[in-house]
């Protein structure tokens, strides 16, 4: 059956990290010739361990190099980016907060220059982020045109900044630009330990406590997206930017689970069901409660979330059950 994507020149930024590793996955399947643009392939990556770096054109570089990248662009004839290269640990972010504002914003700024000199590219998709609409204890589903608010670390500002320069490009200069916005995105390979459901891999796996330590105290609500939803919303942006340039869109899983729950559920796949979380944050008067409204994307888009937050944690917990002796040492 014909694809889309079939014999089209991607490049993937950040190619070589969680979630564009399982983009360049589906880019490969449908038959592009993919491209990942990253500054190195750690040999615990889920483009290394999958083997799928063997069958992708490595770019390594700075996305900040803007010669770099319109002589990347140009000499292997990129047709479609998609931008997914990131500062993306929250905590990180309040640490080094130039190097993520740099990354995140500049970053993103020197992609769109180089598209806009291009004579090649017909396309770019920008990962957003749900961080975008800042921190909420609303406990309604967030629509695309909800204002940016106050959020706790620099992060999310950098996301805003990108996001929000996107889609001027695209409205400035006529381009074919989408933006998506993602929310706590979990599945195979993530190496990011402090991002939950990693974390409670490694503390089952490992046989520790069952400990999360301080940074909440388990009342969260948030929205939980397999990573292949998202590799699929990707695609679906990138197939539809001739009618919808210059939009944002929201994905996930439409509802709100509350980060105990997602920790003990995943307990109780191992078979610890025993093991009760350990969130030792201080406590919260009202939880956190951040979800998104996904329903631009199901009627603009046809795109939907596949995968369930139970079918979703089991198979995660089962590749790293499958990989453990070497995902072990990715912490």
């Amino acid at each position: 059956m014909f694809s889309f994507w079939q014999g089209r020149n991607c490049l993937v930024t950040g190619g070589a990290g969680f979630g564009g590793a399982h983009l360049c996955a589906r880019l490969l399947e449908l038959g592009a010739r993919v491209f990942v643009l990253d500054r190195l392939v750690s040999r615990w990556s889920y483009l290394h361990i999958q083997g799928l770096d063997r069958h992708v054109q490595l770019l390594f570089g700075d996305i900040r190099d803007l010669d770099f990248v319109r002589l990347s662009l140009s000499r292997f004839a990129i047709d479609t980016v998609f931008h997914l290269a990131a500062q993306p640990i929250v905590p990180i972010s309040n640490q080094l907060p130039w190097e993520t504002l740099s990354v995140n914003a500049m970053g993103t700024y020197t992609l769109l220059e180089a598209m806009r000199s291009s004579s090649t590219i017909e396309r770019m998709v920008v990962a957003s982020s749900g961080a975008y609409y800042g921190a909420t204890i609303c406990n309604e589903p967030i629509s695309e045109d909800a204002p940016p608010l106050d959020a706790t670390n620099v992060y999310a500002s950098s996301k805003v900044a990108a996001d929000c320069v996107a889609r001027s490009y695209a409205k400035i200069y006529n381009l074919r630009i989408g933006v998506c916005r993602f929310m706590n995105t979990y599945g195979p390979g993530d190496i990011n330990f402090s991002r939950l459901v990693p974390r409670a891999i490694y503390n089952l796996l490992e046989n520790q406590a069952y400990d999360f330590g301080t940074r909440d105290d388990g009342s969260s609500q948030l929205d939980f997206l397999h990573v292949a939803d998202m590799a699929d919303a990707y695609l679906k942006v990138g197939e539809k930017l001739q009618d919808q340039a210059g939009e944002a869109f929201n994905f996930g899983n439409g509802e709100a689970t509350s980060i105990y729950v997602v920790a003990e559920r995943l307990a109780q796949l191992h078979g610890r069901n025993s093991d009760k979380p350990i969130f030792r944050g201080e406590k919260r008067s009202h939880p956190a409660i951040k979800y998104l409204d996904i329903g631009k994307a199901r009627r603009m888009l046809d795109w939907a979330p596949k995968i369930s937050l139970t079918d979703g944690l089991r198979s995660t917990l089962d590749w790293y059950e499958a990989h453990w002796e070497i995902m072990r040492h990715a912490s």
